[in-house]
């Protein structure tokens, strides 16, 4: 029973830990990188598309992206999905193919995708701790239904604080990895 409880708890947290990377991957570095669009949605066809099942996108160069849209008709919406996105980016169309050269990266902008860095980590930390919460309770309920001892209480409560500590110090290594690579680049 314990033994699902823990691993219930580490799906959960990888789960969250996942979601912060996901939030990460749309905030830029200074270098082209295709992940920059994946969170655009197209408004095609009638209805809503991600960016990535309307179009191929790839990095040309470091402050390059080409999208290259495969139905012509659409280039026009995807070009506004772009520019809706509030990315700060200017598309130029050629062809059936939209380049997107990547401005600068001011010290004032660095700071600020910092700043929503350092918020979507503590997002995550509070999420993580959140679950650890609930898991505790769920034991201590266990442990008030004489469902486990007194000693597997302890162990376990120990052991998803482990499990805690370890997701918040990955949460805590990537968010320093993205800031140095926003900083220093």
């Amino acid at each position: 029973m314990l033994n699902e409880i823990k691993a219930k708890t580490k799906e959960r947290m990888l789960k969250t830990i996942q979601s912060f990377h996901d939030d990460m991957k749309g905030v830029r570095t200074g270098r082209a990188n295709a992940s920059l669009l994946d969170g655009i949605v197209v408004n095609i066809y009638g209805g809503h598309q991600k960016l990535n099942q309307v179009a191929g996108v790839s990095a040309i160069d470091n402050k390059t992206l080409s999208v290259k849209v495969w139905d012509a008709t659409a280039i026009g919406e995807v070009k506004n999905a772009i520019i809706n996105a509030n990315l700060n980016l200017n598309p130029v169309v050629e062809g059936n193919t939209i380049r997107i050269v990547l401005p600068d990266l001011t010290q004032e902008t660095r700071e600020k995708l910092v700043k929503l860095l350092h918020q979507f980590s503590e997002n995550a930390r509070v999420a993580i701790r959140n679950i650890r919460r609930d898991v505790m309770e769920e034991i201590e309920e266990m442990k008030k239904n004489k469902e486990i001892s007194e000693d597997d209480f302890h162990v376990a409560k120990k052991e998803i604080q482990n499990i805690t500590d370890d997701n918040v110090k990955k949460v805590d290594d990537d968010l320093s990895i993205k800031e140095k690579d926003i900083l220093h680049h």
